[in-house]
């Protein structure tokens, strides 16, 4: 039986073995490189991805780290008809060019009245020539920058810098002028003039002049001439 074929048709010349088993390596050979490219992309990822966590991971803690340190700064927040302050600093200087700091946790402020600040938990530090820092702390206070006083309210507590006197009483106010602290509510304190107890009160000089008046016409009056000595008068 005879087979016709396309004349036209393509001349594909028959493969030997040799060849064949030629093409089967060079697949062969290809399939092995695939595999290793593989290989060494897995064993690269393998060490960037550690890498990579462990510098996500200390990207956290430097972005907690900011976020922490801007937050201890003087921090506004305008919310409604309030500013709050977070950490706020008030400077200045008496009448006598000493200087005066008052700080707290939070300050706020009315918008529109930047004279007057309300603050959770300040204080105040001053001193005189040559005299140790007295400080004033408080449980609330109200600055007034226009007619320079700082009132105290709540467990008000004075250590003054001028003698080791420390009293305790629940409301004062600061003149930021000559820096004497007067009030009219129960006043105790205690150190090297013995227990002093009063229902009203002016101290001046950084701690060193006292004066306590009790019920009636009752009036003591100590002058602290330093830390281990005094004088007093009734």
């Amino acid at each position: 039986m005879s087979t016709f074929s396309d004349i036209n048709a393509r001349f594909e010349p028959g493969i030997d073995a040799e060849s064949e088993a030629g093409l089967r390596r060079q697949a062969l050979a290809g399939q092995v490189a695939a595999v290793r490219r593989r290989s060494r992309r897995i064993r690269t990822l393998r060490r960037v991805f550690p890498g990579l966590i462990i510098g996500l991971g200390l990207l956290n803690i430097g972005w907690i780290v900011v976020t922490t340190v801007i937050g201890s700064f003087n921090v506004y927040n305008v919310t409604g008809t309030e500013i709050r302050m977070t950490n706020p600093r008030y400077s200045g200087l008496n009448s006598e060019g000493a200087p005066w700091i008052i700080s707290g946790l939070e300050a706020i402020k009315k918008a529109g009245d930047t004279s007057i600040a309300t603050l959770k938990a300040p204080a105040i530090e001053f001193k005189g020539s040559g005299d140790s820092a007295s400080r004033i702390s408080a449980a609330n206070g109200i600055y007034d920058a226009d007619t320079k006083t700082f009132r105290l309210v709540g467990n008000v507590v004075m250590v003054s810098g001028n003698s080791d006197m420390t009293f305790h009483t629940e409301q004062a106010v600061v003149n930021l002028t000559d820096m004497s602290m007067s009030g009219d509510k129960h006043i105790e304190g205690t150190g090297s003039m013995g227990h002093i107890v009063g229902e009203s009160f002016v101290i001046s000089k950084n701690g060193s002049d006292i004066i306590v008046r009790g019920h009636g016409d009752a009036q003591a009056h100590g002058e602290v001439t330093g830390k281990s000595g005094n004088k007093g008068r009734s």
